[in-house]
Formats: C-alpha cells, structure tokens, sequence
C-alpha cells in the first residue's frame, strides 16, 4: 500500500485554519504571537494556539507551529516559556530557522518534532544528513531544488521532506536574503520582509520602460501532482499565511481533490479540468503561473516581468469555497448507547474512535421509572440525546434499549434528566479526548534563561578539547581580506607585504579554480614571506552536482594544500556536512550566513566537533544584521561559556540576495558558460537611482545581487577594537577594481586618510552597526 502524501495548509487565524481542515488538509502550519517568519499575518495568540492543537487532534489532524526566525541573545531566553504551554499540550512539530531555538527545543521538549524551515537554505543530502544528526525529522529543502534533488534528499538523507506546492516564490534562496533588512529595517529573516524584489528595476545600459527581473510568478504544481508523489515526498506544503481563509481553503480542496485522485488510481494519472484550473488562478495567484524549479534552474518564462500584480479574484468562487468550507467547525463522529431498564439507573455510553482505538465514556442517571401515562419510546430518547448543537460532537448512531420488564405501562426518564445525562457525557468525552492529546514534562524548571551563565565544568565533554584550544588563544585583531577576482587578489600580494602583522586571505573559489601554477607558486611565496594564511571561500550555494564524483568541493578539500590554502570558509549547512562527513582537517571558519546570532546556536554548531580532533570548527563570523550592542552581547556569552573565536566584518558590499536566478539571462541571454569560471556584471537600477551591481556565478549557476554602496565602519574602528571582543576583523573586496582595491587596503591597513576620504567621496554606509532589525 501507498504511503499516502501530508497536505499542508497555512494559516494565518483560527477561522482559516478550520476551514483548511474543513477542506481536506491533513496538517496546518501556523505562528504564535512571537518568532515566526510572518510577523504581518493575523497570527494566534497562545490560546488559539492550544484552542487549534485541540481542534485539530480532536480530528486526528496535526499542526506544526513556525518558529522559524532567527533569535537575538537578548531573546534566547524567552523561547521556553513561550514553548512549554503548546508543548505540554502536544504540539506536534515546530519549524525551525535558528540553531539555538533548534536546540533549545530538542533538548527541552524531546516529544515535539523539529522540522528544518526552508530558511535554513537546506540544498542536498549532506545538509538535511546534518540537521538529522542535529535532531531533525523533517526538512523544507530550497525551493530551488529539482525533482530529482528533492527525490536524492529523501532517499539518501533518512528524514522526511516537506516541499511547497504551491503559492508565492521568492527570488532568493530562503534563509540568505538581507535585501529588505539592508534598505531599511524589515528583516526577512525575523519576518519582516518588505519584498523590495516585487518593485520594479531597470537594467543599466538597456533602454525602456522599467521592468520586474526579480519578481517570479507563483508556484502552482498541480498538474504534476503524481510525479511529485513518486519521487517521495513527504508533505506538500501550500504557501500563504498572510492570505485569506478563502484561499487557504480553496486551494487546499482542489489539491486534496486530485491528490486523492491519484491514489484511486496511480496508474492512470489526473487531468485537472480546465474549470478547476480557473479556481485556483481566481484564488490570489499573480499574472502568470510557473511549476517552480522542479523542472527547470531558472528562466525568463519564470519572472512575471511586466507586473508582480495578482490575477482578480472571482467573487463567485469566493462565495462558493466560503459556502462550502467555511461555515464553521467540523464535528467529532461518535455514537451513543442508552439502556433504559425499568427500576435499574439509566446508563448512556458515547464511543469516539481515536487514533484507531474506541474511546467510551459513561454517565448513569436515577433509577428508571415506570410510565404513569404516556410512556417513553425509542424516538423521544433519541430527540434528547441527538441535541449536540452546542458541542463538537455529531451522533452517527444513537442506540436506544429500552426494557420494562413486562409491566406493561412502559418506562419514564425525565427530558430534563436526559438532557442532563448528555450534558455531562459530552463533557467527560472532552476531557477525555484531551487528555490524550496532552503530555506531562518532568523538566519544567531545568532551562536556565539567563543568557550568559555556566561554567566550562558545566559543559558537555566533547566541548572541552575545543574551549581548551581557544582559551590559549590570544585576542590579537588582525585582518582578514576577501578577494573575488583576480586584479583584487593582486592588490592584495601588492599591497601588503608592508603590513606588519599576520594576515589571512579568503579566495573566492571561482578564483581559486582560476590559479594557475605561477600564481599557485606566488601565494605560497607570499605566504611564507607575510606569514599569512591563504583560505578558499566556498561557493554562497551549492548544489548536489557540486559533491557528486569529483565535484568542485571534494576538489578544494583534497588539492587546496598544493595551491598553498590551509583551509575553508563554510558558507552553508550542505557544506559544512559534505567536509564534517570527509573529516577534514584543515582550518573551517564559518561565514555569517551560517547564523550564530545566540550562544545556544553556538552550543549546537560545537557539537559537530569531533573529540578525536578528526574535524573542528575553528571560527565563526558575527551575522551582518546585528548591531555593535548585540554583537557584543553575542560575543560576551560566547566568551563567557568559552565558545568560538569570531571575526567582524568592517568593510564590503552586501549580498543581500543569492539566487538560482539570472537576470543577465531573463532580460538579455544566458552567457553559455555553464561550470566554467565566468564572472560577468550586470547592473540593476531601483526608483531611488540606486546601481545595485549583479554578478554571475556560472560555474555554480548562481547570481549576486549586491548593495549599492559598501558598508565601511572606517570611522568605528577604534570603539569596535576598543571592546576586545572579537578575534579578527574581516575586509571584503566584491566589485572593486584592482586600484579600488588597493584604495580600500591602503585606507583599513596604513590608515592612510587620503583612501578614507576617497571611501567616502565614492559613498557608503554603516550598515546595522547601529540600525536593529525589526
């Protein structure tokens, strides 16, 4: 028999929930009143989130509650009691981002399943392998993936795999876009987004009217419903929090429809009516619709370009889904056995079949009496109790047995009895019904909330080789410089031999794999000389064809010695479980996109650590969202629980969107360069007047779209150093020339205030070094 799929449905209130459920879905997803990644949905409060737990296992449905942001130090410690009610009242699972609210939450409620939110950028079987070991059942892979990548996850990784089906896209890769969080203060990664990829840009260089290059049409999958099916996926999620009950029901319906279809006959197929096609491009879907990446990397047929608007809504389907399914709660099925029997108490029973097993419950009344007149048939019996209007419940049955013991007159119960007698065995059903849905946690008092506490004594054994190394270690605050391209690395070798103290260089490795022997011989010349530390940087994403056979990043950890690298920097989960699994020993440090924006997350990253030294995560690279006040609270808990040196970064533009995406290819022609190293620039221009500079990936098929101006905390330098909280700080070069480059050198190395003042002359900005994040 078929492992039949989940339909997942979202909510953004009560009443959509209900009506989700009323139309077929098996699990809803919903955000409670903090940490979810839709802070402008309606959203539940903590008792609607236990009142839609107990609904939904009163109907043998689940819901899985979002937590899916990422969680300031200063907010670590309210994540337990704002967990432990839905806990204790069996909250089935809980999406996560964060690494420390995925710790904390396996460690404190064992029973509530972890799924790994899509904003976790999980993009092969070594990442979801990862979150597994990490405690992970579930994971949202990127929607970027194909069928087959999704289909390798499932089969190779042992977890589940939940992938949307449904509804908006973004253009970035989840998890990785600082885009709205950099031109103001609304972070996609708290909830926040403002969705700058919905406005209209123009392309620098090319005449005409402004376009939409970053606003892809919505997802709709469901015409390959069976392919889907096949390739084992576990959950098909319907994105859209923030839309209305009528969408999320509508939706849901349609899609529960041919789901069901299939099953009926998987080898027939589905043909989806054209009249069903039209409701659901009636239900809040933008002009053009796309079945996502499952079948294609990228392409111009997949950007709405000319408007991110959606299609007008039928106010005839509105009326019929609302008729249809949202017209209040759906009842619980039971039956009802009342045994009248003359001078014996009136018994009545209600049976509930839960999870498979009957559960009864039974009240027993006064004595039954004789019939002074009109005696009491089985239809008056069954008026009384079939009067459920008011509770969950609805009688498929009611059985009535009535016996006088041949007195002739018949048997009287009064209806005021009667009615009393359902009174309390509903209430008993109720209660009984939640009790089996809710759980005891012995461990109520064990979470320490204050966010800096402990000792190293307290700490897990295979932490203490780890904070050993580190606390030999001595705070110095040198440079590291990232280089992209090649003039960038000249200036680099040109530009520093001067430089007093120890560098590190990071490589971009589309540059790295552009190293030819005499450059080869002169980084490790350079190296030698300078004592400086030369570093490959991975790719932002990688793919699984990147691991395959002798992909691009088994290349780097097996040659980058001979080139003179000692080491990588680790930008995402899937890498830092492809070089974990081959226990590489090397240097790893992990870039910002890797977040630590709490000491929980810290803790969890430090569990990969091997105690046989055979892998170690040696850095970590403070979030570019954080302020200076909450990366020195960060830093302080790190120190005081002895966690991992980190680096600061001071200087460089922003990647404030890495995406599957190529907007040289939608609106001009793909390069045809596919995996070869080729880096080509193209420009963005949004209403402001901002150049937004676009760089391409080809040899990992993947664009960059960079701030318009550098971030530079040239003139906080002193304060920053002056807080001895951090181990390095971190220069990186993006799109400047090899003299820009040398500019920017001469300014952060020499302090040489001609560059400074060229720096600012040319324009920047400080970031988040003082604007929070929402």
């Amino acid at each position: 028999m078929l492992k039949r799929v989940e339909l997942l449905a979202p909510a953004g209130g009560y009443e959509t929930m209900v009506g989700a459920f009323n139309a077929g879905a098996d699990a809803v997803y919903l955000g409670g009143s903090k940490f979810g990644a839709r802070a402008y949905a309606d959203n539940f409060d903590t008792q609607q989130v236990l009142d839609a737990i107990s609904y939904a296992h009163l109907h043998d449905k689940k819901i899985y509650m979002t937590v899916n942001t990422l969680v300031k130090e200063k907010e670590i410690g309210q994540v337990y009691d704002f967990m432990l009610p839905f806990a204790e009242n069996k909250l089935d699972g809980v999406i996560v981002q964060d690494y420390g609210v995925m710790r904390l939450i396996r460690d404190e409620f064992p029973d509530i399943e972890l799924h790994a939110s899509t904003q976790q950028t999980v993009t092969g079987v070594y990442g979801a392998r990862l979150l597994k070991e990490l405690g992970c059942c579930r994971v949202v892979p990127a929607r970027e993936l194909s069928l087959m990548e999704m289909q390798a996850i499932r089969e190779k990784a042992g977890v589940e795999v939940e992938a949307f089906i449904h509804g908006a896209m973004c253009y970035c890769y989840s998890g990785v876009c600082l885009f709205s969080s950099m031109v103001g203060e609304r972070s996609g990664n708290r909830g926040r987004c403002a969705q700058p990829c919905r406005l209209p840009y123009q392309i620098q260089g090319k005449k005409g009217d402004e376009t939409y290059p970053l606003s892809l049409k919505d997802m709709c999958t469901i015409n390959i419903i069976p392919e889907l099916i096949r390739a084992g996926i576990d959950s098909f999620k319907i994105e859209g929090r923030m839309k209305r009950p009528e969408y999320a029901a509508g939706v849901t319906s349609l899609y529960r429809k041919y789901i069901d279809m299939y099953y009926e006959n998987p080898s027939g197929g589905i043909r989806v009516s054209d009249e069903d096609m039209e409701i659901l491009k009636g239900l809040y879907l933008r002009t053009g619709i796309s079945e996502g990446y499952y079948h294609q990397h990228n392409g111009r047929n997949m950007v709405t370009i000319s408007s991110p608007a959606y299609n007008g809504t039928s106010d005839k389907v509105l009326t019929m889904v609302r008729d249809k399914y949202l017209q209040g709660e759906q009842k619980i099925k039971c039956t009802i056995d009342a045994y009248l029997t003359l001078d014996e108490a009136a018994v009545i029973t209600m049976t509930v079949n839960k999870d498979g097993e009957d559960l009864v419950e039974t009240v027993t009344g006064n004595d039954v009496q004789a019939a002074s007149k009109r005696p009491m048939d089985e239809d008056a019996v069954i008026k009384q109790l079939n009067r459920l209007g008011n509770t969950p419940f609805d009688a498929e049955s009611i059985n009535v047995s009535i016996e006088d013991k041949g007195n002739g007159n018949g048997i009287f119960v009064p209806a005021s009895e009667l009615n009393e007698l359902r009174r309390l065995l509903t209430e008993q059903m109720l209660e009984s019904l939640s009790a089996h849905s809710k759980r005891q946690l012995d461990n109520k008092d064990a979470y320490l909330t204050t966010s800096v506490a402990g000792s190293s004594e307290e700490l897990p054994r295979k932490d203490k080789k780890y904070r050993q190394i580190y606390a030999e270690n001595e705070r110095k605050g040198d440079y590291h410089i990232l280089v992209n391209t090649r003039p960038q690395l000249k200036a680099v070798l040109n530009s520093i031999s001067e430089y007093g103290s120890k560098l590190r260089i990071y490589v971009d490795s589309d540059l790295f794999f552009s190293i030819d022997e005499g450059l080869a011989a002169r980084v490790m010349s350079f190296a030698g000389e300078n004592a400086a530390e030369f570093i490959v940087a991975l790719p932002f994403v990688t793919r699984q064809e990147e691991f395959d056979g002798c992909g691009d990043i088994l290349d780097i950890i097996n040659n980058a010695a001979s080139k003179g690298f000692t080491g990588i920097l680790v930008r995402n989960l899937e890498q830092l479980g492809f070089v974990r699994e081959h226990s590489y020993r090397g240097t790893v440090i992990l870039d910002y996109g890797v977040y630590v924006w709490n000491q929980h997350a810290a803790e969890l990253l430090n569990e990969l650590n091997n105690v046989d030294g055979s892998f170690r995560i040696d850095e970590i690279s403070v979030p570019l969202e954080l302020t200076i006040h909450e990366a020195k609270e960060l830093s302080k808990a790190l120190d005081a629980r002895k966690l991992m040196p980190r680096t600061y970064n001071i200087y460089g533009r922003t990647p404030m969107m890495v995406s599957a995406g190529c907007v040289k290819k939608t609106m001009d022609k793909c390069s045809g360069k596919l995996h070869q190293f080729n880096r080509e620039e193209t420009r963005l221009i949004d209403r402001m007047g901002n150049v937004l500079p676009v760089t391409t990936n080809c040899r990992n098929c993947y664009n960059v779209i960079w701030n318009a101006h550098p971030t530079s905390l040239h003139k906080k330098l002193d304060s920053i150093r002056n807080t001895e909280l951090f181990d390095h700080f971190r220069i990186d070069l993006t799109t400047e020339s090899m003299e820009e480059s040398a500019l920017v050198l001469g300014a952060f190395l020499h302090g040489d205030k001609s560059a400074f003042e060229a720096i600012e002359q040319k324009g920047y900005t400080t970031g988040h070094f003082k604007r929070e994040v929402e």
